[in-house]
């Protein structure tokens, strides 16, 4: 009992301890003390009853010098399909990044689970798109969902593997997600051929889908020869770089300058090419977006919080920040003119996949999740486009040339056909294997193709075979074929069961044709919550959720001069919806 107290106090001061020494020092401290799970991945394989838990099982990287900016091992969160799905939702968390010592120190004190793994649980509950429930999740929820906890302060971005001697963090963003997907490839999705893999993330990890998206696709596809396709949804990762409310703060784009060169950010070649000069420019989602070959769907309030925070104006207060702000939405929106898949509620927010309320947004009365289902589907009927002339020209020469081998083969062939009957060297081969045939009576007699399979019996066996004969080659080579033909009808019944299966899960619970008319829902209303399903503002200084009347008098709008000119009461005007006092 004594030592088990004993053992107890040791345990607390050495915590204690680690909470007040440098980051640098805690880092080596935690790594010697902290106890990580071994051959995690290898754990999960050996596990082939599937049980009905309802929460995300933790999973330790099998490459351990993947790591965290504290140097703890990294990892991700797996739930498998109960009925064996074929897609696979991978998820990339956010919070923000630091981007010098000061800002990843002051992290390490305030936010100290965005950089380090010492406090993960051994499961997870999440809501949103990874849910399991029907309800909450029509479309995904019995797909393989993966939650990666951001730990990694980048971006997702990062590949510095050796820490500085100053702080001692790590930023390995990008190879985190490169190890997550290569560990999930003996797990399940590398066993189906045809497998979906959707990337999603949101806020940082927004960034991270679309930083990361075309580079897993290579990885997946080319790399490893998998048939996988990949997709990726950014969930408010799409921030502008613009000038800041505030004259002389400093800029994201400083912010994120630096950050790149701090954690050796990696950003996509195609996007790095086209902005050699400034290859950090590549976070921001409208530099990047053109770039990009993998389908992308982007969800982006157009009054994001975290935007309003970058630009100096989150907690506005006079009409002119609300000018501002005004001038933001207007700026997003026009951002989002090129992108294919778009859905842009006109709310102040910020992040919305992992919500549990995802389903009430709605613009023009379509939730996000029909729109998402609706851009699913339609990435799968993309055809190839048609050849151009000079393509179907080369394809022609193509062929021509193979044409003009085949008949050069089949001209030497027949010489040589012809010099040895010549030669008489085709009759003595003939005489030859008539004589071979003789001495191996049980050699089975070759059925010409124009022979009916009905009289197959009488070929092969006589109708009155003599005491001394043996047919068990021919018997033999009668069960060989029944088996092959049946192997055959097996494998062509198991493909025909995996099709339809498959058909099946792509069409159950399947929005509504009407739906699924557009892909590019960007709301044009110009003002802040003017969206029936906004979710409710709540005052940055206060903490309280705000009203209507609230958020319209922090405009700039005086109330009393609007009822009057609307010809109501205050108690009137307070019932009133928002929309209707806007217009």
């Amino acid at each position: 009992m004594w030592s088990n107290l004993f053992l107890i106090k040791i345990l607390l001061t050495l915590t204690t301890f680690i909470d007040h020494i440098p980051a640098s020092e805690a880092a080596a401290v935690r790594q010697n003390s902290i106890l990580i799970e071994s051959n995690s991945v290898q754990r999960v394989v050996g596990e082939t009853q599937r049980t009905e838990a309802r929460g995300l099982k933790r999973v330790f990287l099998s490459n351990r010098t993947v790591a965290c900016n504290d140097g703890s091992q990294a990892g991700f969160y797996l739930r498998r399909s109960a009925v064996f799905s074929r897609r696979w939702i991978v998820y990339l968390e956010g919070g923000m990044y630091c981007y010098d010592y000061k800002s990843c120190r002051d992290r390490w004190l305030n936010a100290r689970n965005l950089m380090t793994s010492a406090q993960w649980t051994d499961t997870k509950e999440v809501g949103g798109i990874l849910s399991p429930h029907p309800d909450e999740n029509p479309y995904w929820h019995d797909a393989n969902h993966v939650i990666v906890p951001y730990c990694s302060s980048d971006s997702w971005s990062g590949t510095k593997s050796i820490p500085d001697t100053r702080d001692g963090w790590r930023f390995m963003g990008s190879l985190i997600v490169k190890q997550v997907i290569a560990d999930l490839i003996p797990l399940g999705l590398g066993n189906t051929q045809g497998a979906e893999l959707l990337l999603a993330g949101s806020s940082a990890g927004g960034v991270g889908v679309m930083l990361n998206l075309d580079k897993i696709r290579h990885f997946l596809v080319q790399e490893r020869g998998l048939r996988v396709t990949v997709r990726g949804i950014s969930d408010s990762g799409w921030f502008l770089d613009r000038e800041p409310y505030v004259p002389g703060a400093i800029a994201s784009t400083d912010v994120v300058k630096q950050g790149w060169n701090l954690w050796n950010g990696a950003v996509p070649e195609a996007c790095r090419k086209k902005h050699s000069r400034e290859p950090w420019r590549c976070y921001f989602g409208h530099r990047l977006y053109p770039t990009l070959k993998a389908p992308l769907f982007v969800f982006q309030w157009l009054f994001d919080e975290e935007q309003m925070k970058a630009d100096g104006v989150w907690a506005p207060k006079s009409p002119q920040q609300w000018d501002y702000i005004h001038g933001m939405g207007n700026a997003l929106r026009d951002s989002l003119e090129n992108v294919t898949a778009v859905f842009a509620p006109s709310c102040i927010g910020h992040s919305v996949l992992n919500n549990r309320d995802w389903l009430h947004i709605r613009v023009n009365n379509i939730s996000l999740s029909d729109a998402l289902k609706c851009w699913e589907q339609s990435t799968q009927k993309i055809r190839r486009k048609p050849r151009t002339k000079e393509e179907r020209e080369r394809r022609r020469l193509r062929r021509q040339k193979q044409e003009e081998r085949r008949l050069k083969r089949l001209q030497k062939k027949l010489r040589e056909n012809e010099e040895r009957k010549a030669k008489g060297q085709g009759k003595k081969a003939k005489k030859n294997k008539k004589n071979q045939d003789r001495k191996n009576p049980n050699r089975p007699t070759k059925i010409p193709k124009r022979h009916s399979q009905h009289n197959l019996n009488a070929l092969l066996l006589p109708k009155s075979p003599t005491e001394g004969d043996d047919f068990t080659g021919y018997v033999q080579d009668e069960a060989n074929a029944t088996q092959s033909k049946r192997q055959r009808k097996r494998r062509k019944n198991q493909k025909r069961r995996h099709q339809q299966n498959n058909h099946q899960e792509a069409q159950k619970s399947s929005p509504d044709t009407e739906k699924c008319t557009a892909l590019r829902l960007l709301e044009r209303c110009s003002w802040p919550q003017c969206n029936h399903s906004c979710p409710t503002f709540t005052n940055p200084v206060t903490g309280k959720k705000m009203t209507d009347l609230e958020l319209l008098s922090s405009f700039g709008m005086e109330v009393e001069a609007a009822a009057s000119a609307l010809g109501v009461d205050m108690q009137t005007l307070k019932n009133m919806d928002l929309i209707t006092v806007l217009t």
